[in-house]
């Protein structure tokens, strides 16, 4: 990442809130009806839907479809047009992009580049942002539709880093320029967006339920036409049973328990490696992901040229004790050789799933007291480096850059996405290169090692990547299912 537009856990803020039934008076659509109305129950609401300081995943996923950014990503990571006609990097040090001569924002506010400029600015300006990559780059317009950004150093990719970044109309932020626009937020965190082209479900509506069989019931009662993700695989089965379409696909998400290394315990490498060693990742997998998740041998997606995909830690609880005792932590007269807390959300499955990494670091002598919190507190505790392990998962389609930001230790919150607090010079340099990598060869080359040091030095204790699951009504069809979770792939649903 850096996909800044999706930094954040994908464990859950619990609200409830009903929702209304499906309004009919549908529109004839290529052979199928258009949707009045879209209701999707999900399980978090977004934190802000300000794009210029927007890091949590839901929040990232909506802006998606209402400020889209200069470019995304094509099937082979390379960053193409979205908003922008097109951009180019002719040097390592600037960057020039073309905008259509007719594209506006939602409000009929042409789409220029003094315009965009300004928006930069203010992002450049605006100490909350999380678009650091901007820092120190200079944005000027040259012409109505040529906008040019002149890079402080070398950076190869920078266009990649313009495919994170939300573009709104600097006079009123709440402006984009996509297939939607926000229509009202309520109290309790349901989002409503309002479609701004044909041809396109007429309105989305996401109301955050944190209790996954809550949101199976409202789908079954029709109050909702569609649930998508944060489900426990007895409830996948039982919506299957019911007859409700479902579909999944592996995701990029990668969940992982952080590690803090500035805790006295966690800062020894052959604690972090008994840790790894006592972690019985298949059997959460299976028992309770029900196989509906994948290995997470990488940050990068699994798919990207640069990944690297280190073998996954075996399950060796006898060396992991072998490991704490000849580091001299032995099991005292309580059979505990140390005590840490795990920070959690609230979310009943996370929880579940901490519960059993709590018992089989408890196996080996590792004390773990569970600290849930609600959303709001736990994400910024997660923001500060506040904790000695976490348990939360990146979204998105993470890039090279991504491991500057999460590990270099010039990176340490509030700067930057070092959450963990790693100081390690082999670290620090290999990421270095990757930024200052001056072709794709060599940063492909500096990506690769980072991945394999990173690997041995142990951050972070990955877990797994879920799948991604949609159940919708039987009535609603077409919806398509993006790896990444976003709700993109809903603008495609029809009624049948």
């Amino acid at each position: 990442m850096l996909s800044f537009r999706h930094l954040a856990a994908t464990l859950i803020v619990s609200f409830a809130y009903p929702c209304v039934a499906l309004v009919a008076q549908p529109a004839q659509v290529l052979g199928k009806t258009q949707l009045s109305e879209l209701k999707i129950a999900v399980a978090s609401a977004p934190r802000t839907l300000n794009p210029a300081i927007a890091t949590d995943a839901a929040g990232a996923r909506i802006l998606q479809l209402t400020h889209p950014a200069l470019l995304t990503w094509n099937n082979t990571y390379q960053p193409v047009g979205l908003v922008a006609q097109g951009c180019t990097q002719p040097t390592l040090t600037n960057a020039i992009c073309t905008l259509p001569a007719d594209r506006t924002f939602t409000d009929g506010t042409l789409i220029t580049a003094p315009i965009l400029a300004n928006w930069f600015t203010q992002l450049q300006s605006n100490t909350l942002s999380p678009f650091t990559q901007l820092k120190n780059v200079s944005v000027t317009a040259l012409t109505s539709s040529t906008l040019s950004f002149t890079l402080p150093t070398p950076t190869l990719g920078f266009l990649g880093q313009l495919a994170e970044i939300p573009l709104a109309n600097p006079i009123s932020p709440t402006v984009g320029a996509g297939p939607y626009r926000i229509d009202v937020q309520d109290t309790l965190g349901a989002v409503t967006l309002h479609a701004t082209q044909p041809n396109i479900p007429e309105k989305m509506t996401f109301t955050p339920i944190s209790d996954a069989t809550t949101r199976l019931l409202k789908l079954k009662k029709g109050e909702v036409d569609a649930v998508l993700n944060d489900l426990p695989p007895q409830l996948v089965e039982w919506a299957k049973s019911q007859g409700f379409p479902v579909m999944s696909s592996p995701g990029t998400s990668y969940s992982y328990i952080g590690l803090n290394h500035s805790n006295t315990f966690l800062a020894r490498p052959e604690v972090r490696e008994a840790m790894a060693m006592a972690l019985n990742r298949p059997a959460l997998r299976k028992f309770l992901l029900g196989n509906l998740a994948e290995p997470a041998t990488t940050l990068l997606p699994p798919t990207h040229p640069a990944a690297w995909h280190a073998p996954e830690e075996p399950f060796d609880p006898f060396t992991a004790e072998n490991l704490l005792d000849d580091a001299g932590l032995l099991r005292g007269p309580d059979n505990i050789r140390f005590s840490l807390t795990l920070l959690t959300s609230t979310d009943p499955f996370s929880q579940r799933v901490s519960q059993a990494i709590q018992s089989q670091l408890q196996a080996v002598g590792i004390n773990v007291q569970l600290r849930p919190m609600e959303w709001a507190t736990f994400y910024d505790n997660v923001k500060k480096g506040n904790f000695d392990a976490v348990m939360l998962a990146w979204t998105g389609e993470q890039q090279p850059a991504f491991y500057f930001h999460a590990f270099h230790s010039t990176q340490i919150p509030p700067v930057g996405l070092n959450r963990g607090r790693l100081n390690n010079p082999e670290a620090d340099s290999l990421t270095t290169d990757i930024m200052a990598a001056t072709s794709l060869a060599t940063q492909t080359q500096a990506t690769i090692a980072t991945q394999k040091v990173l690997a041995s030095i142990r951050p972070y204790l990955p877990l797994y990547r879920r799948h991604q699951v949609l159940i919708t009504s039987p009535q609603v069809s077409g919806c398509t299912l993006p790896a990444s979770g976003a709700y993109t792939g809903l603008i495609t649903c029809r009624t049948k």
